[in-house]
């Protein structure tokens, strides 16, 4: 077919269409010629191409075996480029009227058979071979005629789609479907019959909701360099959570997109800031072209850009990528950490960029190292559709994005719960005795254990509390802990221990439960794989990873979890293992004596009370944002929210802090107050689990009787908003006798006396007006 005829039939096509306007016939008809013209060209290499075959975009096309496409293929690469793959001897056959989307990758070591009619929605991986493990045999895959894969699905080896079956978005397909069902999932099953309704259109293709969770978290990405493939990547199933979904703004308009993010109205819940060094500050890219620039020249351009994101408020956090070298430049080699040397002044540049944005609360930088050394820069991706860095790259980014985000919505971690034969020692102790474990000295596995239990005692430096579940005698066990010579978690690191021969997910829920924790704060490592199956299923809500087998691998797979990235650290974080070793010997004691009054007076309680203020409100936003059972309402609000709620003339927030004659727990509580006339409203009643059951919980009630009274109030109302986790908080409410109940708001009508609980000395920092 001519050049000629092509341009003829892209006319005719464009002028039946009576319903656009002159422009938009004009406009598509050229687009559909040109996606004619090219097609020929960017197909090239393949063995075969049938009649009126259309590319929008250039596809990457590697045959070294046999590549078959049938009549009126279509590819869209205008997002990210589509990869079609024959490995030696290899056959990739395509029917008629296929639809392929931007990003998908379809590739063969055997044969890949793909009927007529089908459609591919983005970023879909047809694959007849597994790329994790390199070298396994190939099986063949076939897919049906009229067959939908949804948006991010993965077709595995050895796998047969029936004709016009849907797969549904994110869904992993790893053994063969029936004709015309819904499939989804990861791994994909049946989820019902097709329905006539279920008829994919060509473009855009849309997702079924049923496989696809409602995000819980919305963002944005802003990048001066293709990043669909990044949301992509932050979009995927993590089972740590939480469902992102994150889109991209405009290709390379990072000011103007920041510019209209300073609005004061939340639009996204983050945003997530990655832009090139060479593109965001002129004076650098004149350093990298051989000009000379001057320190102050650089440093101001990094003011500028800060004050551009700290001006951001449609967001309630933002995340910035640190910059990094542009790939494989060397700069002036061993003087580039000198004074005029790109690494030098690119070091001093992320470190102003670090120091003006630690202005804000909500603002985290993220270093981009690790990321950047999981996969290599690929220029064709470059020059075909400016993406600046491979797969690999996204997900790594992906994955530290989402830890930031659980972090900063205070679902970190507190917990490590550690086995002991084979995971935090070489050896089994009963059998070849403490003398005998493979820890520390001149060998490979004891040398590794030393090293990953220095990896876990770190995070107690954190506030991340450390514990030990293991089958063994105690007292031999201990005996290991208390006496092995190059032991570096001892008997004071830990928060508490069950060693016996008992469930070990029964031990671990009794664990928790005496420590005022919930199961979803918990990680638990274990190298027997059959522990970890029984703890997975009988506690879903603790996060048990895979763990390798190869002992020296320990250290880093410790380091991959994903999951105790926080906010801030505070005093209270640090000495965190110290208060719950103190909690111990209160129970100890609680255990020698007769009464619960007794033992209560004996204690010696301080309840301190302190306004919200800026000394306290990184450790009370932390509370606010991570404390689930004794929570009234259970809100959220970052650092500068709550500051902002706090500074109305008719709202208090007290800061409150607990100690007794054993320690200081530190601040564990917080009390907002809310005046309408005369009635005051408790808006946060929160209390850590670390203080329950030592009357402080009744010692906030009668503050804020005393507070509402202070002021005038005639009536307090304490409106309890039920979570799954809450219930605690509605126990102590019921139980107390000077309220009265209404639904489920509890209410003080100032006729009833509410005396000072006994035992708790309160003070009240600065006095209370």
């Amino acid at each position: 077919m001519t050049q000629r005829s092509l341009l003829q039939r892209a006319r005719a096509s464009f002028a039946r269409d009576r319903d656009l306007s002159l422009g938009r016939k004009i406009e598509k008809g050229l687009a559909s010629g040109a996606a004619l013209l090219r097609a020929p060209f960017f197909l090239r290499a393949c063995d075969r191409v049938g009649a009126r075959a259309r590319t929008r975009g250039k596809p990457v096309v590697e045959n070294l075996g046999t590549i078959e496409i049938g009549d009126d293929f279509q590819v869209n690469c205008a997002f990210s480029p589509v990869r079609l793959f024959a490995g030696p001897g290899a056959t990739l056959r395509v029917g008629n009227e296929v639809n392929v989307n931007f990003g998908a990758d379809i590739a063969t070591e055997d044969a890949v058979t793909i009927g007529s009619r089908v459609s591919f929605g983005p970023y879909v991986v047809v694959a007849d071979h597994d790329r994790e493990e390199p070298g396994g045999a190939p099986e063949p895959v076939t897919i049906g005629d009229d067959v939908w894969l949804a948006a991010r699905v993965r077709v595995c080896k050895g796998v047969t789609i029936g004709e016009g079956t849907v797969v549904t978005a994110g869904s992993v397909v790893t053994t063969s479907l029936p004709a015309g069902v819904v499939a989804g999932g990861a791994p994909a099953r049946v989820l019902r019959p097709r329905r006539p309704t279920d008829t994919p259109p060509r473009e855009p293709e849309p997702e079924i909701a049923e496989a696809t969770p409602t995000p819980e978290v919305h963002g944005l990405i802003v990048a001066d360099f293709t990043a669909t493939e990044l949301a992509a990547a932050i979009g995927k199933h993590d089972e740590l959570g939480p469902h992102v979904a994150a889109e991209v703004a405009p290709f390379d308009q990072v000011v103007q997109t920041l510019h209209a993010l300073a609005s004061p109205q939340p639009q996204h819940d983050f945003v997530f800031v990655w832009t090139r060094p060479e593109r965001t500050i002129a004076s650098f890219a004149k350093l990298l072209a051989g000009e000379s620039v001057t320190h102050d020249a650089l440093l101001a351009e990094v003011d500028a850009f800060a004050d551009r994101v700290l001006a951001v408020q449609g967001a309630r956090f933002t995340f910035v990528a640190a910059w990094v070298l542009p790939h494989g430049r060397r700069g002036l080699g061993m003087l580039d950490m000198k004074p005029g040397g790109a690494a030098r002044a690119l070091a001093a540049m992320n470190l102003r960029l670090a120091e003006r944005l630690d202005a804000s609360p909500t603002t985290f930088v993220l270093d981009p190292t690790r990321w950047i050394a999981a996969g290599e820069f690929d220029p064709r991706l470059w020059y075909l559709g400016k993406v600046g860095f491979s797969r690999e790259v996204f997900a790594a980014a992906a994955a530290d994005l989402r830890a930031a985000i659980r972090g900063a919505r205070g679902h970190a971690r507190k917990l490590v719960v550690l086995d002991l034969d084979d995971t935090m020692w070489g050896g089994i102790v009963g059998d070849l005795g403490w003398q005998n474990l493979k820890l520390g000295g001149h060998d490979m596995v004891g040398e590794a254990h030393v090293d990953f239990q220095r990896e876990v005692l770190a995070l107690s430096k954190r506030g991340i509390a450390l514990a030990v579940v293991s089958k063994n005698e105690e007292s031999v066990a201990l005996e290991a802990i208390r006496s092995h010579p190059e032991m570096i978690i001892r008997e004071t690191d830990l928060v508490g221990w069950r060693i016996n021969w008992r469930d070990k997910a029964q031990n671990i829920a009794d664990l928790v439960k005496e420590l005022n924790l919930g199961l979803q704060s918990v990680v638990f490592i274990d190298d027997n794989p059959i522990e970890r199956a029984r703890v997975r299923e009988a506690l879903p809500e603790v996060f048990v990873p895979e763990w390798p087998e190869d002992k020296t691998r320990y250290v880093a797979a410790f380091r991959a979890l994903g999951c105790f990235d926080v906010p801030s650290l505070s005093a209270e974080d640090a000495s965190r293992t110290r208060m719950y070793v103190e909690e111990r010997k209160r129970e100890e004691l609680r255990a020698q004596v007769g009464s619960l009054d007794e033992w209560l007076l004996g204690l010696g309680t301080k309840v301190q009370f302190a306004r919200l203020a800026a000394s306290n409100l990184p450790r009370t936003a932390q509370l606010l944002n991570k404390t689930n059972q004794m929570n009234l309402r259970t809100r959220r609000l970052s650092e500068t929210e709550l500051m902002e709620w706090a500074s109305a003339p008719n709202r208090e927030i007290w800061a409150i802090s607990v100690s007794d004659k054993l320690g200081a727990a530190g601040l564990t509580g917080i009390l907002g107050l809310e005046w309408d006339g005369a009635r005051c409203t408790i808006t946060d009643y929160v209390l850590s689990c670390r203080v329950m059951g030592r009357r402080v919980e009744e010692t906030l009630v009668w503050f804020a009787i005393e507070r509402a009274k202070a002021r005038g109030a005639t009536r307090l109302e304490a409106h309890y908003l039920a979570t799954p986790k809450n219930k605690p908080c509605l126990g102590l409410f019921s139980g107390l006798a000077e309220l009265s109940r209404e639904g489920d708001v509890f209410v003080w009508d100032g006729t009833k006396p509410f005396p000072q609980p006994r035992g708790i000395d309160v003070i009240v920092e600065g006095g209370a007006s």
